[in-house]
């Protein structure tokens, strides 16, 4: 007999989707876990996902349905809760659909929708977005009873961001951080690295190597003829030391932002889809970061060397820089969520 969960964790992951949404849940699961609650993840089956989902100590469950999000995967994910006798169904995606949180809904079960987006009405109990540009958006629910928890207050992160100390900003840069996220789908990496290289100074430069790399070979490359220290480190399940040893950071716009904001990490930011316009417009203009452009622009590698050229020997920009990030980001928003879900559940359990 299969032991039973308290929590169902319905996500994807992969080169397309990237890993922000399984690494929140992950991290949700972790605060949730962290309060007594026990949680089970349903995933497409992508090895790298699965083995990550084990790494973190959760039971994985991958989805037999050929498409995700469609009839099949809700059946699917209907019997596994059911048979694991869940109480709460968490979706993280942005492709679920109101159709799909309204029948989970409808089949008994507290539901949560983790959302970037506001692509449709959201029939579901509660709604996440821990975005700092996330009390912006206009989020609607058939329902009058469903709670939404909007802002970087909430702002699901992993357990080593949960305490944090405010950071000393160094007069000199002695490690520059570059981090793409899961994937590099423009092959940017390369290119920092060599202009990273050519620059002047004597700092060090660790490369974070995303699980969906595809070009770690050119990577590997660029690395082994560069005059500089440049440390490769491939899919660390912790980055929270990488991220306070670097002085300022190269990264995609995605929810690795919030980690540097928490940490106080000056972060130069490049645009790799159209759903981090919104927060990486807010970063920036509350001073946590630059915005070097898209990562498809031509001039992109030279609008990168420009502002960290400008940054390496502006000690004020980056303690400024420091600053506003954490506050925008103190790192709790995990249990924040975590505690209010479980009281919700209580309430729930109540009015039943």
């Amino acid at each position: 007999m299969m032991a039973t969960a308290n929590v169902l964790f319905r996500t994807d992951a992969g080169p397309l989707i990237g890993i922000g949404h399984l690494q929140r849940c992950l991290s949700l699961a972790a605060a949730l876990h962290h309060l007594g609650m026990s949680c089970l993840f349903l995933t497409n089956e992508e090895p790298t996902v699965i083995e990550r989902v084990k790494r973190f100590g959760f039971e994985s469950c991958t989805l037999e349905a050929d498409d995700s999000w469609g009839t099949a995967d809700l059946e699917e994910t209907l019997t596994i809760a059911a048979t694991k006798e869940c109480s709460t169904i968490i979706v993280d995606s942005d492709c679920e659909g109101a159709d799909y949180l309204n029948r989970l809904h409808g089949s008994g079960y507290f539901v949560v929708a983790i959302e970037d987006n506001v692509p449709h009405p959201f029939p579901c109990h509660m709604v996440i977005n821990g975005d700092v540009h996330a009390r912006e958006l206009s989020y609607q629910s058939p329902f009058e009873d469903t709670h939404f928890l909007l802002g970087p207050e909430y702002s699901i992160l992993r357990r080593e961001f949960w305490e944090v100390t405010p950071r000393m900003v160094s007069e000199n840069i002695d490690n520059v951080l570059v981090t793409m996220g899961g994937s590099d789908p423009y092959n940017i990496m390369p290119k920092i690295i060599d202009l990273l290289d050519a620059l002047q100074g004597t700092f060090s430069v660790t490369a974070i190597i995303g699980p969906f790399f595809e070009n770690i070979v050119e990577v590997q490359a660029v690395t082994r003829r560069a005059q500089r220290t440049i440390t490769l480190v491939e899919t660390p399940d912790s980055v929270r030391d990488l991220m306070l040893q670097a002085d300022m950071a190269i990264s995609a716009g995605g929810q690795t932002l919030y980690e540097l904001a928490c940490v106080g990490c000056p972060t130069v930011a490049i645009r790799l889809a159209a759903n981090q316009d919104g927060q990486m417009a807010v970063f920036e203009e509350a001073g946590f970061l630059r915005i070097a452009g898209d990562g498809d622009y031509s001039g992109i590698v030279d609008a990168i060397s420009d502002t960290v050229k400008a940054l390496i020997t502006d000690q004020q920009s980056r303690a400024t820089m420091s600053a506003a990030g954490q506050r925008l980001v103190d790192g709790q928003g995990a249990l924040r969520v975590a505690q209010t879900l479980l009281t919700a559940l209580d309430k729930h359990k109540i009015n039943e």
